[in-house]
């Protein structure tokens, strides 16, 4: 039989809100669909003053306000009370057919599942059909509010607060963007001004006393230096002979290690070369020969090959033309005592036509098949910074998700918040210089096979230093602002290493401290030997140094983090007491 205990259990499953008409629990629908011998209902006035099953399941307020109500010791009889409200629920129960079976309409919602289907169907019924509009009472019990156009009335002070949003919003984005992308213009707005403080050294071998070249050039050279950075000129520096004793060998040594951003040599013999060659009449004399320009391209090709050498040729074309014109002027003094002058220089016409050039060394060069090497030099360090946040910010959203964040000692979190960029940025770093490689970036001409691993502990150190910097301002403006901080962090970076820092604005100096700097310039010595290879220890320092402060901020930074975010749970639950002491 269906007991009164079943029936209680039954009517017990609360979902939370009222069951509309013809649902049933899951409980006593089991039951009543596989049992058809206890589908028979009680009379109202039945043992105990028991409700029928079915009434039981479909109305669950009556059934345990009814279960509620006092009863008698035995449990064999209810109050009078008790009495009307069954009679009351079994006036509202659905017909029967005959033989006291129920209503197949019945049936079917009994055999409707519990919780949320029927939570979904109850409420789609109570909000008319559409779960857009209805009489919402049951809406209002979940929490749900109707839904509406956005220019729709009842949004009025949602929309003004989102319109007030918005406006902060881009009004922020606008100060931000005038801010950051000033900061690089501003490095480049007078890029030219800035193009006096490449200097460029001048030497000369030609030591015979009659030599055309020495004072053209040195008055020029003299010249250009007094000159304002306003006028754009390149910063010449006029250098003795006796500095180098070992000639083309200490000048190339010198712009090797990057003293210089170029030189330019008066070769030995210059003069007497070009006397020998008009008096012989020898058609193998070489002009170019006059004067050598040296300069690495790979150090800053962007620099030299658009202002360094061009800016060479054209201060150099005044001093050549004067010795050239002196060397007309010797060579006619000499055909007037000499008759055969005019068929010696007819079989050597450069001698006159020309007298003096210049060749260019580019002692470390780009070559035409190795352009490729370029790509790590400029937008690829941004990849770092964009990779290095993203390893950041998942980080940030796993703890934040899985709720570890809080229940981590401070050490642990210090731990966790290292040991996991550091994992990452590895085999990142592993993957970027596998990448260099793929593309056929010379590695391999300076250092040999080491030059592989040194690319990648370079990349590794970087993106280091990079990513701990993002940590921790991770800590200091949360996840919200931490995209804001990255923008300038790669403005920061690419305005230190897109340009030599020689050439921007005294206050870019300090941008010497920024990582992207020193990876560029650690790189141009591991794929084109453009200084020493102790001088990767430098680079590296600074970038080690660079992590080291890094390291000492995070746990300060993490400290603020934590005094913050239990600051803000305190103000939360004594708002939340303040709310509950006004009611």
């Amino acid at each position: 039989m269906y007991t009164s205990d079943s029936a209680a259990s039954a009517s017990q499953i609360d979902l939370g809100f009222p069951l509309p008409p013809g649902h049933v629990p899951s409980n006593s629908t089991q039951t009543f669909a596989s049992h058809p011998a206890q589908r028979s209902v009680y009379p109202s006035g039945g043992e105990g003053g028991r409700a029928s099953t079915s009434t039981a399941a479909s109305s669950h307020a009556s059934t345990s306000t009814a279960q509620d109500r006092p009863r008698s010791v035995n449990g064999s009889q209810t109050h009078e009370r008790d009495r009307e409200d069954v009679e009351e629920e079994e006036a509202r129960t659905p017909e029967k057919a005959p033989g006291g079976a129920v209503d197949k309409a019945v049936m079917a919602s009994a055999l409707v599942p519990a919780g949320a289907g029927v939570a979904a169907a109850a409420l789609t019924q109570d909000r008319g059909g559409h779960g857009e509009r209805g009489d919402g009472e049951m809406a209002e019990k979940l929490g749900i509010e109707d839904k509406h156009h956005f220019f729709a009335p009842q949004l009025k002070s949602q929309r003004r607060s989102v319109y007030k949003k918005i406006f902060f919003i881009f009004l922020g984005i606008t100060l931000w963007l005038w801010a950051c992308l000033s900061f690089f213009w501003g490095s480049t707005y007078k890029l030219t001004s800035g193009i006096s403080n490449l200097n460029v050294r001048f030497v000369t071998f030609d030591t015979d006393s009659s030599a055309l070249l020495n004072a053209p050039i040195t008055q020029q050279a003299n010249y250009l230096a007094s000159l304002p950075s306003s006028v754009t000129h390149l910063g010449w520096e006029v250098r003795s002979a006796s500095n180098y004793p070992n000639g083309l060998a200490d000048v190339q040594r010198e712009v090797l290690q990057q003293e210089c951003w170029a030189f330019v040599v008066v070769n030995a013999n210059a003069t007497s070369a070009w006397r020998a060659a008009v008096r012989n009449g020898d058609g193998s004399y070489d002009p170019n020969g006059a004067i050598g320009i040296y300069y690495m391209g790979a150090r800053f090709y962007q620099v030299q090959y658009l202002y360094t050498e061009s800016l060479i040729k054209e201060e150099l074309s005044n001093p050549l033309s004067t010795a050239r014109a002196e060397a007309l002027q010797a060579f006619n003094t000499y055909a007037a005592n000499n008759a055969g002058a005019i068929a010696a220089a007819a079989r050597s016409p450069q001698t006159l036509g020309v007298a003096f050039g210049y060749n260019i060394f580019d002692l470390r060069p780009i070559q035409d098949w190795a352009w490729a090497g370029a790509a790590p030099m400029e937008a690829s360090l941004i990849y770092f910074v964009i990779f290095a946040f993203t390893v950041v910010f998942t980080g940030a959203q796993i703890r934040a998700k899985t709720g570890i964040e809080d229940r981590l000692t401070f050490r642990a979190k210090v731990t966790q918040r290292v040991c996991w960029p550091l994992f990452a940025f590895f085999w990142i770093a592993l993957w970027q210089t596998l990448v260099v490689r793929a593309f056929q970036v010379p590695l391999t001409d300076y250092l040999g096979r080491a030059a592989f691993v040194t690319l990648w502990a370079l990349n590794y150190v970087t993106i280091i230093a990079a990513g701990f910097a993002l940590e921790t301002m991770l800590c200091l403006v949360g996840i919200p602002f931490l995209p804001v901080f990255l923008i300038l962090w790669i403005i920061l970076n690419i305005t230190s290493s897109f340009y030599p820092l020689e050439m921007l604005p005294p206050f870019y100096t300090w941008l010497r401290w920024t990582p992207f700097i020193h990876n560029v310039e650690a790189f141009k010595i591991i794929a084109y030997g453009t200084n020493r290879v102790s001088r990767l220890g430098y680079h590296f320092g600074i970038l080690f140094a660079l992590i080291g402060v890094e390291a000492l901020t995070l746990p300060l930074a993490m400290v603020f983090e934590r005094w913050s975010s239990d600051k803000s749970k305190r103000r939360e639950v004594w708002d939340k007491r303040e709310k509950k002491e006004g009611a």
